[in-house]
C-alpha cells in the first residue's frame, strides 16, 4: 500500500509533518497559514528529537538522529 497525503490523498512528495506524524504533501503542507505553521512546528519537534546531530536525507523519513550521536553532549 502506498502512502498518501492525509489531506488530498495523493502519493506525492510526502513528509511526516502532519498531525501525529501523518504524511502530508508539500502542496497541502503550505496551502494555508495554519497548515504551514503546523508543518513548521512538527518539523521543529522532530528535529529537536533527533539529538545533537540530525540527518535530513531527502527521503520521506524526516529528520532522524545520526547513528551513534543521539545521546552525545
Amino acid at each position: 500500500m502506498k502512502n498518501t497525503c492525509y489531506l488530498c490523498k495523493m502519493p506525492k512528495d510526502l513528509r511526516p509533518y502532519g498531525p501525529g506524524g501523518s504524511m502530508v504533501c508539500f502542496s497541502c503542507a503550505f496551502s494555508t497559514p495554519e497548515s504551514k505553521k503546523e508543518t513548521e512546528n512538527n518539523f521543529a519537534s522532530q528535529l529537536r528529537g533527533s539529538g545533537v546531530v540530525a540527518v535530513i536525507d531527502g527521503s520521506a523519513a524526516g529528520p532522524y538522529p545520526l547513528p551513534g550521536t543521539k545521546d552525545l553532549n
